[in-house]
């Protein structure tokens, strides 16, 4: 298995909580997080502080234990990563939540080097996520 793409599995293995590897043990510490032009939170982030406060900002929208990541794919080519997932969750009022992201990870000396982001913001408005 490609290195990178190995990192990336060991990352989701601790957001779904298969592993207690804390996630910022695989990001370097200069990471750039980059999100959609079009959120509302900005960006892009650089440093684990700013992407780890970036990450804090969307705790509000759900409980976390009610999280679940189903990852479809992962595709890999030397530093590059991409991974396909489905988020669902209950928001605090109790509305499902689903919705289809595309990460695109950049790897380098087994650590994250940056993450570009894609995901529906439009139903995430229309959910009232950023009221």
């Amino acid at each position: 298995m490609n290195s990178s793409k190995a990192l990336i599995t060991q990352y989701f293995d601790s957001i779904t909580g298969k592993s207690t590897t804390p996630i910022t043990d695989y990001f370097s510490d200069d990471i750039r997080w980059n999100l959609p032009p079009a959120h509302p939170f900005g960006g892009p982030f650089t440093g684990i502080p700013a992407v780890l406060e970036m990450m804090g900002k969307g705790a509000h929208f759900f409980p976390y234990e009610t999280i679940a990541i189903e990852l479809h794919s992962l595709i890999a080519e030397d530093e590059n990563v991409v991974a396909h997932f489905r988020l669902t969750a209950q928001t605090h009022d109790g509305r499902d939540y689903a919705n289809e992201y595309l990460f695109r990870f950049k790897c380098r000396e087994q650590k994250i080097v940056e993450v570009w982001e894609f995901l529906d913001t439009y139903y995430q408005q229309q959910m009232g996520m950023f009221n």
